[in-house]
C-alpha cells in the first residue's frame, strides 16, 4: 500500500566525506510524534527544479519504507510518501 504524505518532518543524518564523493545516511525521523528508525538507504537520487537543488531518498524501517526529500536550499526534509512492507 503506497499512501501519499507530503509533510515535513525532522531528520537525522549522517554525512560521510571522508572519500571523494559525499554520502548521506539517514538515522532517524520524529513523524507524528514518534520516532521512526531506519534501518537501510534503499535509493538515493537529486534533481534541481531552477536554481534548487533536491536530493530524494528511499529509506527502510522496520515497519514500512519511506520516501524523503530534501531541499538543500532551504535545508527543510518532507516526508513525500510511506510504502508498506508486505
Amino acid at each position: 500500500m503506497d499512501t501519499l504524505i507530503n509533510e515535513r518532518v525532522k531528520v537525522w543524518v549522517k554525512f560521510d566525506s571522508s572519500d571523494q564523493t559525499a554520502k548521506i545516511f539517514p538515522i532517524a525521523m520524529s513523524w507524528q510524534n514518534r520516532l521512526v528508525k531506519f534501518k537501510n538507504l534503499i535509493f538515493k537520487s537529486a534533481h534541481r527544479v531552477g536554481e534548487k537543488r533536491f536530493i530524494s531518498l528511499i529509506c527502510q524501517s522496520d515497519s514500512a519504507n519511506f520516501e524523503l526529500e530534501f531541499d538543500s536550499e532551504s535545508y527543510v526534509w518532507w516526508l513525500k510518501r510511506v510504502v508498506a512492507q508486505e
